[in-house]
């Protein structure tokens, strides 16, 4: 059992599940009755065309949820990972606040199976809608020098060294905001790949010279990392978290100050050292 009160581990007959896994996975075999939304895995800015783009599929996703009388919302993938933390947190942000990540990693066993035929693409809605605990550019902009900002992507991006961390291209820009704290995502789970327990997190949280009540910031590269991080934060005390959805995806293309700065591929380019709090800071 989970300490983690956003983590459920058993299924009930009129839960809304969502599948995160690949289209192929979840094609192949996925829990009874369960949704695919591939919408989740994209990058989105904070343009107001780009905004309409992740809010429109959260409206029709509710739309859905209301339309099967479903009480409770569950997500899943194939254990706990960045794109299910990042739809809980969405539709959280959306207004839906019983939706809660599948504890249990994949496969299940002793669970009804079906191959996956609920797959479906959503279109960006008509209007904006705000979505609570998620800032844009603007507002980072805006604030930069008062908020408490958390990097989650690794320390190797973090450092300037890789633009992300899969596929990276050359000539592709490096870096990180200014004045971003590393947290790197991975060290949100153990050596067996489970998410780490409420009291290790808090552990881990009191060796940063962090503060509770302070705005605060999470980015990764394309907004999916960061979630898991929020979904943490906000558990364990922290009120004023938002996630950057933008993340490094957009501000890196911007004339915003950045940290770190290289160019993938090239050579002889400075890296400023990390700053990274608690015990290691420098």
């Amino acid at each position: 059992m989970s300490s983690w009160n956003f983590i459920k581990t058993e299924l009930n007959d009129k839960d809304f599940l969502i599948d995160c896994r690949s289209a192929s996975g979840y094609q192949e075999s996925t829990f009874k009755g369960a949704y695919s939304f591939p919408f989740i895995k994209k990058a989105f800015a904070s343009d107001p065309e780009s905004q309409k783009k992740m809010t429109g599929p959260l409206e029709e996703i509710l739309k859905l949820i209301q339309k099967e009388g479903s009480l409770r919302v569950l997500v899943f993938d194939e254990g706990m990972g960045m794109f299910a933390a990042r739809m809980v947190f969405l539709l959280r942000a959306a207004g839906f606040q019983n939706t809660f990540l599948y504890g249990n990693r994949w496969p299940v066993e002793g669970v009804s199976l079906e191959k996956g035929s609920k797959e479906l693409e959503l279109g960006p809605g008509d209007k904006l809608k705000k979505l609570e605990g998620v800032v844009d550019k603007a507002f980072l902009e805006k604030n930069l020098t008062r908020l408490q900002i958390f990097d989650t992507r690794t320390q190797e991006e973090y450092e300037g060294k890789l633009p992300r961390l899969t596929a990276p291209e050359p000539g592709s820009l490096c870096g990180r905001l200014p004045g971003a704290f590393l947290w790197d995502w991975r060290i949100l789970y153990d050596g067996q790949g489970n998410l780490i327990e409420k009291n290790q997190f808090n552990k881990k949280l009191r060796s940063f010279p962090f503060m509770a009540e302070r705005t605060t910031v999470i980015y990764d590269y394309n907004g999916a990392r960061s979630s898991l991080l929020a979904l943490m934060l906000r558990e364990v005390g922290y009120l004023d978290v938002h996630t950057y959805q933008g993340s490094w995806f957009e501000w890196r293309k911007s004339s915003l100050p950045k940290q770190a700065v290289s160019v993938y591929g090239q050579t002889g380019a400075s890296v400023v050292a990390p700053r990274i709090g608690g015990s290691d800071r420098k």
